[in-house]
């Protein structure tokens, strides 16, 4: 009987596509369940978005750092925030901060999606593109700070769509694509440096110096809008926040700056920490393939881009992975190409490595947020004034969660605490990092009237809260 068409099998491309939804779904399922499980903060950072967002979208009391452009809070986070917590009864700064991650979760999901893409416009085999979204999916930084309010899974997002505009010839998709930029830069002033590798793709992908120019004047358009126009609308001063950035991380930098920058090689050096071993593997055999150098380019545009920076952390390096996933993926194809059986299997065991590795330090960060002092923050919520004393601050949830009823003692964490009698003066509660607590510091709280009214270790970092008695 002869084949029909209904007997076919399905065509290529769709059911690449089926595959890349697939992760896509897997992916944002697995970044709901994060972000509901672990629900504390962990930098101080994602708390800072999520206050500014409440204070636009709720009129919560909060005034944000004059260094920040509030595109991101007020333009792209507040609106979940409005329409998810909004409503109710009462506020909410659990379910406030949940909404807040929306945007970073639906942001970094759909880079999935644009990294398929472009590891077809650079001729991927839909199979090894198909393969790239599954790397970039499970990678440990766009998973985990994309369960997370933080701002750079949604700057990623907007660089690959920069990059997806310019890959035709069009001075329309180059201007668009600069725009897109804009938007990256005005989420994170940092990612200003994303130009380069963008202004970089248009002169590889088209050689025309036309475009070249017409993408920078999309990027300097875009950001007359995005911060120009942003910061006129909330700092009363067409970019005002800029201006304060350089101040403040450059022209008048406090000592606390200068502690945390890192040397200029520190990216390079620490390589296996933020691509994994198995990644490095990987990339090292995609380099015979032409078509991996473009993505290999841009990677090392945004490492070095980005070690110009004093100040260094693994999630800076976002707009890195999706680049790194694709280079993953023909070192993978490579393998997988070879007519040797160990070859294959080898190929094999490398991605199965990568993702193991990046589920694992995935769940290691999450474990690491603050979920112990958000627990303790709720019991010391309900005070209607007073003074909290408090080892790192924002791990509570700072305003959010404590109120603005009470003033807040904030001390930097150290271990031994090394608390003196003064720091108590005037107190009626104190929270600190039980790890930190050592027998002179238990003594201090004692001889000053505290004693202990919880413990809250369910998670990595354990949190003792003391009252004053005389309450």
């Amino acid at each position: 009987m002869p084949a029909t068409a209904q007997d076919a099998p399905p065509p290529t491309w769709w059911s690449d596509s089926r595959a890349v939804l697939a992760i896509v779904a897997v992916s944002l399922g697995a970044k709901l369940f994060l972000a509901s499980h672990y629900y504390g903060f962990l930098t101080g950072d994602d708390v800072e978005v999520v206050q500014a967002a409440a204070k636009y979208a709720l009129g919560f009391e909060y005034q944000p750092w004059s260094l920040r452009c509030l595109f991101h809070p007020a333009l792209l986070v507040s609106p979940f925030v409005k329409v998810l917590a909004g409503s109710g009864p009462a506020f909410d700064p659990l379910r406030v901060a949940w909404a807040a991650s929306l945007p970073a979760m639906l942001a970094s999901t759909a880079s999935i999606g644009m990294v398929f893409r472009f590891a077809v416009v650079l001729r991927a085999p839909r199979r090894t593109a198909v393969l790239a979204s599954a790397f970039f999916a499970t990678h440990y930084l766009p998973l985990a700070y994309g369960s997370m309010p933080f701002p750079r899974p949604i700057s990623t997002m907007f660089f690959l769509a920069a990059l997806l505009a310019a890959a035709e010839p069009s001075r329309v998709r180059a201007f668009l694509g600069g725009v897109l930029v804009a938007a990256a830069f005005a989420v994170r002033f940092s990612e200003g440096i994303l130009l380069l590798p963008f202004l970089w793709f248009l002169w590889r992908r088209h050689r025309s110096a036309a475009l070249v120019v017409v993408g920078a004047a999309g990027a300097l358009f875009g950001s007359g809008l995005f911060v120009g126009l942003v910061d006129a609308a909330t700092w009363g001063r067409p970019f005002a926040s800029f201006f304060e950035f350089f101040r403040i991380m450059y022209f008048e930098r406090t000592s606390a700056f200068w502690r945390a920058d890192k040397p200029w090689f520190w990216y390079a050096t620490s390589v296996l920490q933020w691509a994994g071993p198995a990644a490095l593997i990987l990339v090292f055999l995609s380099w015979s393939r032409a078509q991996a150098r473009t993505a290999l380019v841009v990677v090392a545009a945004v490492v070095a881009g980005y070690s110009v920076f004093a100040y260094k952390a693994y999630r800076y390096l976002q707009a890195a992975i999706p680049f790194l996933a694709i280079a993953m993926a023909f070192g993978y194809g490579r393998l997988l190409e070879s007519e040797r059986r160990w070859r294959r299997w080898t190929g094999v065991l490398l991605a199965a490595l990568a993702v193991g590795w990046s589920v694992e330090r995935t769940v290691s960060l999450m474990r690491d947020r603050s979920m112990d002092a958000v627990d303790a923050a709720l019991l010391l919520g309900h005070r209607q004034g007073g003074l909290l004393v408090l080892e790192q601050g924002w791990a509570y949830g700072g305003r959010l969660i404590l109120g603005n009823q009470v003033a807040i003692r904030d001390l930097p964490p150290q271990t031994p605490l090394g608390l003196e009698p003064s720091v108590l003066q005037g107190a009626d509660a104190a929270a600190f990092y039980q790890r930190d607590l050592s027998k002179s510091d238990l003594d201090v709280l004692r001889e000053a009237g505290f004693r202990r009214i919880g413990r809250f270790d369910r998670y990595r970092k354990p949190v003792a809260v003391f009252e004053r008695r005389s309450r």
